[in-house]
């Protein structure tokens, strides 16, 4: 892994906010920027840009994307009607590198090496072309001596043909046939030098080849890199402590709409190490509702698993305000799709971010409405979960739901328990008992809701709900359950009734007189007396 810590900057830079480079970079592209004519709105319009970015780019408080440089580019040639020249456009790339290494040494890095990739396949390029030259002046070469043996063999032969003629014409043959030799030789020589100079060409070209993929697996292995540990487009911010300086500036100046943005840009685009960083920082400077704001936009902008593995680095900060920013904004983001890797994620964290899974799971639930919403989100989440992690959050959150709809828990454990969820189901019924109707604690809570909710069940999910309660063996959760149904039906007996009848049918109605540890009984004297009355 190529790890590169980000350059920190001069303490008079970081205090303005500025970066050498970047400001110089700045003052040429504003030069260039110039010669258009128009104005900084009018060409942010033209490029699709925020006019604010347009104006931290020229003005060199935040490095620019080579997109905006290369359109900047484009706008002034085809405003001139001429091309720049290219030393001008290789010094503009320059000066950029020079402020990309200053920001951002990773991705300096990078493009260095896809610099040196470009510069490897160039010369692959030219390596491939010189040995198709020199396989063409070979094969040129040894056609020649082609030529010149035929020619030597034809000659020999009117050589021997005519040797019995004139002495003079047999001293001519001669000669020509050793002059052809010799040519013939040289061609030869040259030949073979030809061949030793495309053996080493392809050597050349081979290693050129590998050069330029080992090149370009380096390249990817750096991409992949910075991609897992930033999201895309995050290239080339400024450094951390100029970004702070920049942030205590505008609020000095109570330009807070721009600071604003820069935060926003910060959440979604920085590395989650320096996130944590200025959310520490915010905590001592910015206040609440900027950090609130902060944390609120990391949840919104980011991939769940950034946004998990950003809660599990919260972890021993001093204060608790920042979980409660992550658990209202990250609840938003909760769906049956996602549940379980919110839930999942938060496991084996220690306290108190061992409880922002169970809190979240009980922020998204109140939101719902739908008993069977609730429990397909329950169940995405909790699925696999083994041994389950205690929800005493979201358990709570669902009983709560009586309130507003008296059926909701209800159909909750019944679905629950059809699910094979009985450790949420069992939670729940005991949480609606610890509230409405376990003995001795004279709750402010009506049972008489409750009462009217069981009521409104249709007969097989009241069924259900009662064989549950029998199956729980729980003298706790049967004898409150027992409870709400005597005080909240009044002289209404019918559902105590169905309760005593399912307890009795799965041999569990003698958990109606146990007792506590204590000696204090589980269920009122006046429930016991009307059981033995009913049942004697």
């Amino acid at each position: 892994m190529t790890t590169v810590a980000r350059h920190s900057g001069k303490s008079s830079q970081i205090e303005r906010g500025e970066i050498a480079e970047v400001a110089a970079l700045g003052n040429v592209l504003k030069e260039l920027f110039n010669t258009l004519g128009i104005s900084q709105n009018q060409y942010a319009r033209r490029i699709g840009l925020d006019k604010s970015a347009v104006s931290r780019y020229l003005s060199g408080a935040r490095l620019p994307t080579q997109e905006f440089i290369k359109r900047l580019v484009s706008e002034v040639e085809e405003d001139r009607g001429v091309p720049l020249q290219l030393e001008a456009k290789e010094a503009v790339h320059q000066q950029w590198l020079a402020a990309l290494r200053v920001c951002d040494p990773a991705e300096y890095a990078l493009e260095s090496l896809r610099a040196e990739l470009a510069r490897s396949r160039r010369d692959t390029e030219r390596a491939r072309r010189n040995v198709e030259a020199l396989h063409q002046l070979l094969e040129q070469k040894e056609a020649e001596a082609r030529d010149a043996a035929d020619d030597l063999t034809r000659l020999r032969l009117d050589w021997s043909a005519e040797r019995a003629t004139v002495s003079r014409e047999q001293i001519e043959l001669r000669r020509e046939r050793e002059s052809l030799s010799s040519s013939r030789e040289a061609l030869l020589r040259e030949i073979e030098r030809l061949r030793e100079d495309v053996r080493e060409a392809e050597r050349m070209r081979a290693e050129a080849v590998q050069h330029s993929s080992d090149l370009r697996e380096r390249v990817l292995c750096l991409e992949k890199e910075l991609s897992e540990s930033r999201p895309a487009g995050a290239a080339g911010e400024i450094p951390l402590e100029a970004l702070k300086g920049q942030l205590l500036q505008m609020w000095e100046e109570e330009n807070f709409p721009e600071a604003t943005r820069d935060l926003t840009e910060a959440a979604w685009a920085r590395p989650l190490d320096e996130v944590v960083e200025i959310m520490k920082w915010l905590l001592e400077n910015g206040g609440g509702e900027k950090l609130n704001a902060f944390v609120a936009d990391v949840c919104r902008l980011r991939p769940v698993e950034e946004v998990v593995r950003f809660a599990r680095r919260l972890d021993g900060l001093e204060s608790d305000r920042h979980l409660d920013a992550w658990v209202a904004a990250a609840a938003s983001r909760v769906t049956k799709r996602n549940a379980d890797r919110f839930y999942a994620g938060l496991r084996g964290v220690g306290s108190p971010v061992a409880r922002l899974g169970d809190r979240l799971l009980a922020v998204a639930v109140r939101e719902i409405t739908e008993p069977s919403e609730a429990v397909a989100l329950l169940v995405t989440a909790t699925t696999g979960m083994t041994p389950p992690l205690p929800l005493r959050a979201t358990v709570r959150a669902v009983a709560a739901r009586s309130f507003w709809n008296q059926t909701f828990p209800f159909v909750v454990v019944v679905q629950l328990v059809k699910e094979g969820q009985l450790f949420l189901a069992s939670g729940i019924i005991h949480d609606l008992c610890k509230r409405y109707g376990v003995t001795g604690v004279r709750s402010s809570y009506d049972p008489s809701r409750l009462f009217r909710g069981i009521e409104q069940l249709d007969t097989p999910t009241r069924d259900a709900l009662f064989a549950f309660v029998a199956e729980m063996n729980s003298s706790h959760s049967a004898g409150g359950f027992a409870e709400i149904l005597l005080r909240g039906g009044g002289d209404d007996l019918r559902l105590l009734d169905k309760l005593l009848d399912a307890l009795e049918s799965h041999k569990a109605l003698d958990l109606l007189f146990n007792d506590e540890p204590s000696g204090e009984s589980v269920t009122s004297t006046e429930l016991r007396r009307y059981v033995r009355r009913r049942h004697r």
